[in-house]
C-alpha cells in the first residue's frame, strides 16, 4: 500500500468504530477506561459542520452544552455541576479571552476514566457565522491533543502528500445534488466518490484514492449511515461531517449524505470553509 494512503485508510476506519447508545439516546464517545476523554470531546466538536448543540454528559455528574458550527465552538449554552462557568455562560460568541476558562470546563466534564456521552440537537441560536467563536483546532493545540484519528501505531511520516485533482470526472455536471456540491467545494476536494442516489457512481480524483474510497463504501455503507444518524437530525437526514486532521493543516475525510446518496472524499484542511459554504448552498 502506498504510504500516502495510510492516513486515508486510518480515517476511514474511524467510520467503522462501534457506536454504543444509552437508553436516553446519547452516544458514548469515551468509555470508563479511557485515559483522555477530552480528546473525544474535541473530536466530536471538530466533526460538526452545520450548527449543532452538543450536550456532553459525564458519568460523574457534570454536563456541558456547547453550540458548535464550522468546527468552532460558538458559545456555552449550559453548564451543570461545573464551577467557573460564569465567564462563558451568556456570552453571545466566545472570544480569545474565554479560551482558558472554556478549556477548564471541557477538562472538568471530560474527566479521565469517566464515561462521556454526547447528545446532538438543533443549535439554540445563531450558527450561520463561522468567523466567530473559538476554533476546535486551537483548543486542541492548547491542550496538546492531536485531532487526527490515526492509530498510535500508524507512522506519522506517512502524511498525505497533496496531489493534483485528475481532469477525469465520471459523469459529474454542475448543479444541484452531491455531484454539484463536490464541484462547489472546489479543488480542495482532492478525490471523491458518490454511492447511491441520482449521482450514483460519479467520482473525481487520483485513481488510487478513489479506489480506496470505493472499496470502503462497498463494505461499510450501512455502518457509515448508522454513524451519520448519530450526528444528524434523524435517521436518513442530510448531514455533512469531517473526520481527522485539524482545521488549519492536513487532510480530512469529508462525508456528506443527501437523500439516498452518500459522498465520501479527501479534502485539504484549508477546504473546510469551502465545504461549509457549498453544503449550505446545497440545502438552501
Amino acid at each position: 500500500m502506498n504510504k500516502a494512503t495510510l492516513p486515508i485508510v486510518a480515517r476511514l476506519h474511524s467510520l467503522q468504530a462501534p457506536v454504543r447508545l444509552t437508553p436516553g439516546g446519547a452516544r458514548v464517545i469515551a468509555e470508563a477506561g479511557d485515559r483522555n476523554p477530552l480528546a473525544q470531546l474535541l473530536r466530536a466538536a471538530n466533526e460538526t459542520m452545520l450548527g449543532r448543540s452538543l450536550q456532553f454528559d459525564s458519568a460523574g455528574g457534570p454536563s456541558l452544552t456547547l453550540d458548535v458550527s464550522g468546527r468552532r465552538v460558538l458559545r456555552v449554552s449550559a453548564a451543570l455541576g461545573l464551577s467557573g462557568s460564569e465567564s462563558c455562560l451568556g456570552v453571545e460568541a466566545l472570544e480569545d479571552e474565554h479560551k482558558d476558562d472554556l478549556i477548564k470546563l471541557m477538562q472538568a466534564v471530560a474527566a479521565p476514566r469517566q464515561e462521556l456521552r454526547v447528545t446532538s440537537g438543533p443549535i439554540g441560536r445563531g450558527g450561520e457565522e463561522v468567523s466567530v467563536g473559538l476554533p476546535v483546532a486551537l483548543l486542541a493545540d492548547l491542550v496538546l491533543i492531536d485531532l487526527n484519528d490515526l492509530a498510535g501505531d500508524e507512522p506519522e511520516e506517512g502524511a498525505l502528500v497533496p496531489a493534483p485533482v485528475s481532469d477525469r470526472m465520471t459523469g459529474a455536471t454542475p448543479g444541484a445534488g452531491l455531484a454539484g456540491f463536490a464541484e462547489a467545494v472546489g479543488p480542495g476536494l482532492q478525490a471523491w466518490l458518490i454511492t447511491g442516489g441520482a449521482d450514483e457512481g460519479r467520482s473525481s480524483g487520483p485513481e488510487e484514492m478513489v479506489s480506496h474510497l470505493q472499496g470502503f463504501l462497498d463494505d461499510e455503507r450501512e455502518a457509515v449511515d448508522r454513524q451519520l444518524d448519530m450526528l444528524s437530525a434523524g435517521p436518513g437526514a442530510p448531514v455533512c461531517v469531517m473526520l481527522g486532521a485539524t482545521l488549519i493543516e492536513g487532510h480530512s475525510i469529508l462525508v456528506a449524505r443527501l437523500d439516498s446518496g452518500l459522498l465520501l472524499g479527501v479534502i485539504e484542511g484549508e477546504g473546510t470553509g469551502a465545504a461549509l459554504a457549498a453544503w449550505r448552498g446545497l440545502l438552501a
